[in-house]
């Protein structure tokens, strides 16, 4: 899969809610998406929210993999 994944994390200790905004073709085009939703929607359902950005190509750290791979 590729493309950059937007997500909004929200606040466990407050009970925010997270999701996924979205995926976007590019870097630029996640970065800004984030930045305009962190402008409007960085305090909402009250309590803190973090709109992070995740390259979707990258590779699985391993030990994730060690650890699925151990749960088989």
């Amino acid at each position: 899969m590729t493309g950059w994944l937007v997500f909004n994390v929200g606040c466990i200790e407050c009970g925010v809610s997270s999701n996924v905004v979205g995926i976007f073709e590019t870097e630029s085009e996640a970065k800004a998406v984030a930045e305009r939703l962190d402008e409007k929607l960085s305090w909402r359902e009250g309590g803190q929210n973090s709109f992070e950005i995740f390259d979707l190509s990258a590779p699985m750290d391993e030990e994730y993999v060690n650890a699925i791979g151990a749960a088989k």
